[in-house]
């Protein structure tokens, strides 16, 4: 499988950010030039038919991802002339062309020549992970240098090599607002093993505090001040969904769990909005950030992830069948079989036997 590290770069010297930026438009050039020659029916591109000021690596990763991007776009049928390109462009590296080294990144970059430059890198959990992959032999791939804001990044992406779970367990998980997280994991009979919670009411707490202060800088007419606190709290957001990916992704190994279950949640932010407060938290929640973690995090463990339709497993007893809207009520869910139950735990384990299905159809 393949996993991309993004590392933070250590503020480079003004110098050094001044050939960062010159290339980075450089590229932005390179790339409308390759679209430009491919739309004129230029197939056979390489380096030396460009005349931008950067490295031939740069250049020749350039026209073969600028390639892959034209067929896509040529398959679309898109009413616009050609390809076009933000300014803020990645330079993209092959594995030939950069080394990760105790704790730099080196690349080559382009003044008045090619010449290879090392970055000091912010040695954090990402780091350290990538550091342990590449100690055990992984295999390095393509590399990007980018720019997010004020910062620079670059992020390597690596193959390892995974066993998969052959353990008969499944994990159902609910994601949403007041819980954040609820994992139902079952056996093959669909009898109840464990159960997880993950509360969202501190998460809430923050996200009204920080939204207050933002309210009342932006009277105050300080958007710095503002940026700095909506990065702050996206900063309180990401480590809050890694804690709780790798408690369930543990969860998981340690119930013997070879599959988990997850809703599609592409469209959250289209079908969950309303003009209640708490569904515009929930619009402004990165419940696809969340599920993003577990999926490459359980996918690390060998576990298999799969996605199901997320229609009606609010709505449905998972005692009995019954597809009811009315039986949820706020946090609980209450069937006129008799069943009463959290209506979170009920959703996860109507996601959980939702794999079943799938597994019955696909069989």
């Amino acid at each position: 499988m393949q996993i991309t590290y993004v590392l933070e770069l250590l503020k480079p010297t003004s110098k050094k950010q001044k050939i960062i930026e010159e290339n980075i438009y450089q590229v932005h050039l390179n790339r409308k030039e390759i679209a430009k020659k491919l739309n004129d029916g230029q197939n056979k591109l390489s380096s030396k038919d460009f005349n931008e000021h950067l490295p031939s690596a740069v250049i020749n990763q350039n026209i073969r991802e600028v390639k892959a991007l034209f067929k896509l776009f040529k398959k679309s049928k898109s009413k616009k002339e050609s390809l076009d390109f933000k300014i803020n462009q990645p330079l993209c590296f092959n594995n030939q062309n950069y080394r990760i080294k105790n704790h730099f990144a080196s690349f080559p970059l382009y003044t008045d020549k090619s010449r290879r430059y090392w970055f000091p890198v912010t040695q954090n959990e990402s780091f350290h992970q990538l550091k342990n992959h590449i100690d055990s032999g992984a295999k390095l791939g393509k590399a990007s240098l980018f720019r997010k804001g004020s910062k620079y990044y670059f992020a390597v992406t690596i193959s390892i090599e995974v066993d998969k779970s052959t353990k008969p367990n499944l994990m159902g998980i609910d994601i949403g607002l007041n819980q954040l997280a609820v994992a139902s994991i079952q056996d093959p009979q669909g009898k109840e093993l464990n159960r997880a919670f993950y509360s969202g009411r501190e998460a809430g707490f923050i996200r009204k505090k920080y939204r207050a202060v933002r309210r009342s800088l932006g009277k105050k007419k300080k958007p710095k001040k503002i940026k700095d606190i909506k990065n702050k709290e996206s900063r309180y957001i990401r480590n809050l969904n890694h804690k709780i990916s790798r408690q369930l992704i543990n969860l998981a190994v340690q119930e013997e769990v070879s599959t988990v279950v997850m809703e599609d949640l592409t469209n959250i932010r289209k079908t969950a909005y309303s003009s209640k407060r708490a569904d515009r938290n929930l619009n402004s929640w990165a419940f696809y950030e969340l599920q993003n973690f577990i999926d490459y995090k359980a996918k690390l463990a060998g576990i298999e992830v799969v996605y199901i339709s997320p229609k009606y497993t609010s709505q449905t007893c998972s005692a009995c069948g019954q597809v009811k809207k009315s039986n949820r009520k706020r946090n609980i869910y209450s069937c006129a079989c008799g069943y009463k139950v959290h209506a979170d735990l009920n959703a996860a384990r109507n996601i959980c036997r939702g794999s079943n299905v799938l597994n019955q159809q696909s069989a």
